[in-house]
């Protein structure tokens, strides 16, 4: 399947294309949140290895989900409060 390296230039092509997102939240926010994301999919892949011996279309799914929720997560965890 993908590597981790794939993951990561597809979310600096998703930075560098929507500069305005960027602007208003700031880079290390969102470097944050991909980091936060690619963590998540790493442990998704070596859980659905383990215990599936591969990938199925729900692991996928749900692999997709852990990783939304660590964008926002990451994304709420640093952004500075007031």
């Amino acid at each position: 399947m993908f590597s981790s390296g794939w993951l990561l230039v597809a979310g600096a092509l998703v930075v560098y294309l929507f500069p305005s997102t960027v602007q208003q939240i700031g880079l290390s926010q969102w470097i944050v949140a991909l980091i936060l994301a690619l963590l998540a999919t790493d442990y998704m892949r070596r859980l659905l290895r383990r215990r599936l011996d591969g990938y199925t279309g729900d692991g996928l799914g749900a692999t997709q989900q852990v990783s939304e929720i660590a964008i926002y997560a990451g994304l709420a965890a640093s952004v500075p409060f007031v």
